[in-house]
């Protein structure tokens, strides 16, 4: 019985001993590992793309700046040349009080247009009213 129960704790020394170096084996390789992703994201800082150090980006040629000038102005002149903003015309009836009333106006006269137009032309001649 003794040299069973030393049996015994013999093979539970060697599983723990097994289970020590396979703990220590993985925390080394989790070690490595979090060293080779900080070297990944200390490489990826210094070298961003989109960010240019100070003093580092390369030059532009004195044309092609010339070039872009040109071409916003060119731009902002075009923008300027087609507005929609609605000219006011001196020789065109008055028949509305502002912008809105006559947005309405346009729309009644849309729909309504045809059927008032024989009672507009006699209002015009003066032949609608009786004497």
């Amino acid at each position: 019985m003794g040299e069973k129960s030393a049996n015994l704790i013999t093979r539970r020394k060697m599983k723990l001993f097994e289970l020590r170096l396979k703990m220590n084996g993985a925390r080394k390789a989790n070690q490595s590992a979090m060293i080779v992703e900080k070297k990944k994201t200390e490489v990826l800082a210094t070298e961003s793309r989109g960010m240019s150090k100070y003093g580092q980006a390369p030059k532009s040629s004195d044309d092609k700046i010339e070039r872009m000038v040109k071409e916003l102005k060119d731009r902002d002149e075009k923008r300027q040349s087609f507005s929609r903003r609605r000219r006011f015309h001196e020789e065109k009836d008055i028949d509305s009080i502002n912008d809105r009333n006559e947005h309405f106006n346009k729309k009644i006269e849309r729909a309504f247009g045809k059927y008032t137009l024989e009672i507009k032309n006699s209002l015009e001649r003066g032949t609608a009213l009786p004497d």
